[in-house]
């Protein structure tokens, strides 16, 4: 086998890239570049050839910087024995890519879980996708000190009473008790526990469409509970002082 690399062969090459940021596709930028190419034996008459491109390039829109990878290789052609390229970029996208949003008064340990849901989320692991999002709903929970809630029961006369719960049903209850979230918003956590259960329970596959969804109304939790109270708190702060 025999390898060659040569640095900056593509510097300076224009390519057409979808970015996260500008959420369109648009002309980036090839940074620095390291080329390598290779060839090994093939049998007794053939050969395996290689070339990859190793790139930085930057998007000429917003200034984003990413990592594209560009292969092509003797065996990979189509009918006409031309190249079929193999591209990759990272951070992976798509146009169905969701984009982690950066929360300055989230805790810590809830911020880290809403990434990882995210990275499952575009890397196509749907059920795990699903478990980020029941943990997120008890990381919300504990977060706020919620152990437990009333949940409606039914009688077996048919009549309907409330008990006190410690599981996930009852802590959702508990949230909106405390006065931390509307009737609505824990209704509709109510629904992100069904999707977890079954996703870690069940096995299922929650559907991208379902996870898209809890995922936003997971985001806009965040910013009922924590992102606008500290903007508010900061206007009122600036208020006061004038």
């Amino acid at each position: 086998m025999k390898v060659e690399f040569e640095n900056d062969k593509t510097k300076d090459k224009i390519e057409k890239v979808l970015c996260t940021s500008c959420e369109n596709t648009t002309k980036h930028k090839v940074l620095t570049s390291i080329n390598e190419k290779g060839t090994e034996p093939w049998g007794n008459y053939a050969s395996f050839d290689w070339n990859t491109d190793y790139e930085i390039i930057q998007c000429l829109g917003c200034d984003t910087v990413s990592f594209r990878y560009y292969s092509i290789n003797s065996e990979n052609t189509d009918h006409e024995y031309r190249p079929i390229p193999t591209i990759r970029i990272y951070p992976k996208r798509g146009k169905d890519t969701l984009t982690t949003k950066h929360y300055f008064n989230v805790p810590y340990n809830l911020q880290r879980i809403y990434s990882e849901t995210i990275d499952s989320y575009n890397n196509g692991n749907l059920t795990l996708c699903g478990a980020g999002v029941r943990a997120l709903v008890e990381g919300l929970c504990q977060e706020n000190g919620i152990t437990g809630g009333n949940v409606e029961i039914i009688k077996k006369d048919g009549s309907k009473d409330k008990k006190l719960r410690t599981n996930l049903q009852g802590k959702i209850n508990g949230l909106h008790e405390s006065g931390k979230l509307t009737a609505q918003y824990a209704d509709i956590l109510h629904e992100h526990r069904f999707l977890g259960n079954e996703a870690v329970h069940e096995l299922s596959l929650p559907s991208k469409e379902d996870l898209n969804l809890a995922i936003e109304i997971v985001e806009n939790v965040f910013d009922t509970l924590y992102e606008i109270p500290s903007k508010g708190m900061k206007l009122k702060s600036k208020r006061l002082k004038k």
